[in-house]
C-alpha cells in the first residue's frame, strides 16, 4: 500500500482486478527475507504482463534481480502455456528489464478524450515521456464518437474519473448513469513515444497494445 502510494479504496480495487485478472506474485527471497517482488499477470494475446517491480532491499543487486525475473518469465511462459511477456515499463523499469532479457518491441503514445455521458470528444493533445505534446496528426483522427463502452478506473484528474475502452464489450455489464472524465487509450507510434517492450524475441500483434489491457488500468 505504502510502496504504490494507494488509498484504501484504490488497494482494494487494485486487488480486485488483479485477483480477477489472475497471474502470479513473485517474491524474491534470501531465506525469510523479501528482497524484491514483481508480478506476471494473466493478459492479451495469450500473453503474461510483467508488472508491480519493487525492490525492496536495498543492497540487493539489480543484476540478481535482472536475473530472476528472467527466470521467472522463462519458467511462467512454460508452466502456464503463454506465448510470451510484454510490459509497458516506467522509466526506472527501462534498463533493469532490459538486464532482465527485455525489448523495446514498439512505443506507444497516450491519447485523452472527453467523456461526456455517451459522447466522447478526443482532445489535441498526447502524452508520452510524462510531458504533454500536440497531437500532429489530430485532423486525421476521429474526434468525436458516441455510445463506447466505457469502464471507469481507480484514477481521476483534475478530480474527474479517468475510463477505459471496455476490454470485452460483448459482455453484458451494469451502466453507469452518468458518465463524465477522460477516456485513455494507448496508441501505437513508430519512432516516437513511451517503449512497449517484449521478452526476448517474441512476436506481438501491435493492435493489441491499448491502456484497458494493461495493469494501469486497474
Amino acid at each position: 500500500k505504502e510502496a504504490f502510494s494507494l488509498n484504501t479504496k484504490e488497494l482494494n480495487k487494485m486487488h480486485k482486478f488483479k485477483s480477477k485478472r489472475g497471474g502470479a506474485l513473485i517474491e524474491v527471497k534470501n531465506k525469510d527475507k523479501i528482497l524484491g517482488l514483481f508480478t506476471l499477470s494473466l493478459a492479451k494475446s495469450n500473453f503474461l504482463e510483467l508488472g508491480d517491480l519493487m525492490k525492496l532491499e536495498k543492497t540487493f543487486p539489480r543484476e540478481s534481480y535482472a536475473k530472476a525475473m528472467k527466470e521467472a518469465c522463462i519458467f511462467s511462459i512454460k508452466e502456464k502455456k503463454k506465448k510470451g511477456v510484454y510490459s509497458y515499463p516506467n522509466r526506472y523499469g527501462i534498463n533493469l528489464e532490459k538486464m532482465a532479457g527485455f525489448k523495446e518491441y514498439s512505443f506507444y503514445v497516450k491519447r485523452v478524450s472527453f467523456v461526456l455521458f455517451n459522447n466522447t470528444f478526443l482532445l489535441p493533445i498526447e502524452i508520452y515521456q510524462r510531458r504533454i505534446h500536440i497531437c500532429k496528426t489530430f485532423f486525421k483522427q476521429r474526434i468525436f464518437r458516441r455510445n463506447l463502452k466505457l469502464l471507469p478506473t481507480r484514477l481521476s484528474k483534475f478530480k474527474l474519473s479517468i475510463f477505459q475502452k471496455d476490454p470485452k464489450p460483448s459482455e453484458i455489464k451494469k451502466e453507469e448513469s452518468v458518465k463524465l472524465g477522460f477516456l485513455y487509450e494507448f496508441i501505437p507510434s513508430k519512432n516516437y513515444g513511451d517503449p512497449f517492450m517484449v521478452f526476448e524475441d517474441t512476436k506481438f500483434d501491435l493492435k493489441d497494445i491499448g491502456f484497458e489491457f494493461c495493469d494501469n488500468s486497474a
